[in-house]
C-alpha cells in the first residue's frame, strides 16, 4: 500500500531516484565504515575504523561520497542509517550497506528522513531472509516507493521535521 500523494508529487521506485553504487578498492591503509560504526540512536557515523590494507575485510568495497545515505541491509529494524558528511566522504563502506546516492532532484536530508520512517522500515522488513543475521537484498531497497515533491517542498519538509525534533529533544 502506498499513501495518496499531494498534488504535484510523483511516486517513484528508489532505483529511479538513486545513482548506482560504486566500488572502491583501497590501495593503502584506509578509514572503514561498517554497520557497527553507526550510532543508530542519533543516526550518525560514530567512529570509522582505521584498517591496514593487508587486513582489509572482503566487505570493504563501497565507495562513499559526501551526501550519501547509508542504509544497513543487515537487521534493518535496528535503523543503522546515517548521512555521509564531509569528514567521512573518503572512507570505504561495507557491502552490508546500501549506499543511497540521491540524484539531483532528491535532497539528501529528505531521503534520510524517508529511510528512517516506520513506513519504510516496516516495508523492507517484509523481505527479511536468514536467522543469524537477517538481511534484505539490494533489490528490496530499489523496489521501495517514495513520494517525491519539488526540491523546495523537500527543503520545507526537512526544515519542519528539524524544528519538531528539536522541540521533542
Amino acid at each position: 500500500m502506498f499513501y495518496d500523494l499531494p498534488e504535484n508529487w510523483v511516486k517513484l521506485n528508489l532505483l529511479d531516484v538513486l545513482l548506482p553504487m560504486e566500488s572502491a578498492k583501497p590501495n593503502n591503509d584506509f578509514q572503514y565504515i561498517d554497520i557497527d560504526t553507526i550510532d543508530n540512536v542519533n543516526h550518525v557515523i560514530a567512529q570509522p575504523k582505521t584498517i591496514k590494507l593487508e587486513n582489509a575485510p572482503s566487505r570493504a568495497t563501497r565507495k562513499l561520497m559526501l551526501g550519501d545515505v547509508l542504509f544497513s541491509l543487515v537487521r534493518p529494524y535496528l535503523e543503522n542509517v546515517a548521512i555521509v558528511y564531509s569528514k567521512h566522504e573518503n572512507c570505504i563502506g561495507s557491502t552490508g550497506f546500501y549506499v543511497c546516492r540521491p540524484r539531483s532532484f532528491l535532497k539528501t536530508e529528505f531521503l534520510f528522513c524517508y529511510l528512517i520512517t516506520p513506513y519504510f522500515i516496516n516495508g523492507v522488513m517484509k523481505f527479511l531472509k536468514g536467522n543469524n543475521s537477517p538481511s534484505i537484498r539490494n533489490s528490496t531497497i530499489e523496489r521501495m516507493l517514495i513520494g517525491l515533491p519539488s526540491l523546495s517542498e523537500q527543503e520545507r519538509i526537512v526544515y519542519k521535521i528539524k524544528i519538531l525534533l528539536a522541540q521533542i529533544n
